[in-house]
C-alpha cells in the first residue's frame, strides 16, 4: 500500500497544474518501507496497474482535518489540477509535512525535487 502525505506543487508558472505527490509505501502491517515522490502521470499509471492486479485501489490518504484515510481511486483525476482533486488540494504541503517531521523530533528533512 502506499499511503500519500504530501503534495507539491511546481513553481513554474506555467506548469501550476503538474504536482508531485509524496507517499510512504508500507507493508500489509502497516511498517513503512520506503518513501518517495511521483508525477501525477505516475501515480495514474500506478492505480490502473493496481486495478489490473487487484480489482482496488493500492493507494491511500489523509485529508486534512480527517482522522482517518481514504482510498485513491481514478474518479480523482478528473479535477483539472492538485488544489481541485478531492485528495491532492486537501493533502498538506511539503513544508506543512516537514513542520510535522519537526515537531515529531523525525529527524528528517524533505526536500523539493525539481518539476
Amino acid at each position: 500500500m502506499k499511503l500519500a502525505i504530501a503534495a507539491e506543487t511546481s513553481k513554474h508558472p506555467t506548469r501550476k497544474a503538474d504536482y508531485k505527490v509524496w507517499y510512504l509505501e508500507m507493508d500489509s502491517r502497516g511498517t513503512v518501507m520506503g518513501m518517495g515522490s511521483v508525477t501525477r502521470e505516475e501515480l495514474v499509471q500506478d492505480l490502473f496497474k493496481s486495478y489490473q492486479q487487484t480489482g482496488k485501489s493500492n493507494w491511500r490518504a489523509f485529508k486534512k482535518g480527517h482522522d482517518k484515510s481514504t482510498p485513491i481511486e481514478l474518479y480523482d483525476f478528473i479535477a483539472m489540477n492538485g488544489q481541485e482533486n478531492t485528495h491532492f488540494g486537501n493533502l498538506p504541503t511539503l513544508d506543512q509535512f516537514q513542520e510535522t517531521l519537526n515537531q515529531l523530533k523525525a529527524n528528517m528533512e524533505l526536500r523539493p525535487i525539481a518539476c
